[in-house]
C-alpha cells in the first residue's frame, strides 16, 4: 500500500502428475504465538500436504485417480509487489526475495495492495480501484469484473482468512484506506460487502493478514504505527500493540508468517523486511537496502502459523 505522505500512485498453472502418489501430513498442531483472540488462539489441526505440486492448481477431472496437494511449498512462503509492478516471493525462513517477473496487467495505474488464495492467485488492488489476478508462478495477470467503489471503498488494504480453525474454505476480506473499517468481497461474484467499523476512532488507514486459523490482523499507519487483532464478523478491534521504531515512509505491506508478523516499510529509498513479534512486542529489522519500495504483500492460509523447527 502507498502511503499518503506519497502520490499514491489467472493465472497460469503447470500440473506434474505421479501416478500411485498421496500426500503426507504433517504431524504438529501449530498454534499462532499471539495474544487471543475471538477464536482464543485455537490451534490449527496441521493437515497441508507436503509439497510435490504446481501452484495455483484447479481441481482434478473426475476420475483422474490422482492427488494433488492443496498447498504446495511455494505457496506457504509471502509474494510482495512493488509500485513497479515487480513481483516477488520471500521466504522468511531463509530472508531472501526471489523475483518472479514483471507484472503486466492492462492498466496504466499502480499496484496498491495485494492478497493470495489458497490457489495461488496474488488479487493485486491497482490505486484507481480495479482488480487483477496475478499468477504467484509467473506473474502473468488478467483482468476481473471487479466493480470499483462499491460501498466507498476506492481503495484498501486486503487479506484471505480462513473461515473456521483448520478450514479449506476462505474469505477475502479488506480494510478502507479511509480508516473506516472492513468489508468482505465474495470471490465468486466479487460483490463487496460492509462488516463495521474498528470502533476506535483514532484507527487509520490499515494493511491486513489472515490466517488459516481464522484469524485477521490489521497493521495501521498510525502515529505510533501498531499490529491489532481484528474481529472477522464485527471488524472491531480486539487486541492492539504499537510497533516499536518502525514507520512507513512511501509504502507499506505485511503478512503473518511462522508465528511472527512481516512488517514491509519504505522510511528511506527502498523497502526494508521487520520481523514483529506480537506477543513479546519486539521489532528488528531483518532485510534492508532493497532497490524497490513494497505496496503489496500476501500470503495464504497455507502458510504456517507456528515457527519453523530449528
Amino acid at each position: 500500500m502507498r502511503s499518503p505522505c506519497f502520490t499514491t500512485g489467472v493465472f497460469a498453472a503447470t500440473l506434474l502428475l505421479f501416478a500411485g502418489c498421496s500426500a503426507a501430513k504433517e504431524d504438529s498442531a501449530p498454534v499462532l504465538r499471539g495474544d487471543a483472540g475471538v477464536d482464543g488462539g485455537l490451534p490449527l489441526d496441521a493437515g497441508d500436504p507436503d509439497p510435490d505440486g504446481g501452484i495455483g492448481l484447479d481441481a482434478l477431472p473426475d476420475g483422474g485417480g490422482v492427488t494433488v496437494p492443496e498447498c504446495p511449498e511455494e505457496l506457504k512462503q509471502i509474494y510482495v509487489i512493488s509500485n513497479t509492478n515487480d513481483f516477488y516471493r520471500f521466504d522468511p525462513a531463509k530472508l531472501t526475495m526471489t523475483s518472479i517477473g514483471k507484472v503486466k496487467c492492462p492498466s496504466s495505474a499502480s499496484p496498491f495492495s495485494m492478497a493470495v488464495d489458497r490457489k495461488g492467485t496474488g488479487w493485486v488492488l491497482f490505486n484507481d480501484g480495479h482488480m487483477f489476478h496475478v499468477s504467484t508462478k509467473d506473474a502473468s495477470c488478467k483482468a476481473t469484473s471487479f466493480a470499483p467503489d462499491q460501498a466507498g471503498f476506492h481503495t484498501f488494504g486486503m487479506a484471505f482468512a480462513t473461515d473456521g480453525v483448520g478450514s479449506t474454505s476462505e474469505t477475502l476480506y479488506v480494510a478502507n484506506y479511509d480508516g473506516s473499517g472492513i468489508a468482505k468481497i465474495d470471490s465468486t461474484s466479487l460483490k463487496l460487502s460492509s462488516i463495521g467499523s474498528y470502533g476506535d476512532p483514532s484507527a487509520t488507514a490499515a494493511e491486513l493478514s489472515g490466517t488459516g486459523e481464522a484469524r485477521l490482523f490489521a497493521f495501521f499507519n498510525d502515529t505510533p504505527t501498531r499490529v491489532a487483532e481484528v474481529n472477522r464478523a464485527t471488524g472491531k478491534i480486539l487486541t492492539s500493540k504499537n510497533v516499536p521504531g518502525v514507520t512507513v515512509g512511501s509504502g507499506w505491506a505485511f503478512a503473518h508468517w511462522g508465528g511472527d508478523f512481516w512488517l514491509f516499510t519504505a522510511p528511506f529509498l527502498g523497502s526494508q523486511v521487520t520481523q514483529y513479534d506480537f506477543t513479546k512486542g519486539t521489532a528488528k529489522t531483518v532485510l534492508s537496502g532493497l532497490t524497490y519500495t513494497i505496496v503489496g504483500a500476501g500470503v495464504s492460509t497455507c502458510a504456517p502459523t507456528a515457527p519453523p523447527p530449528k
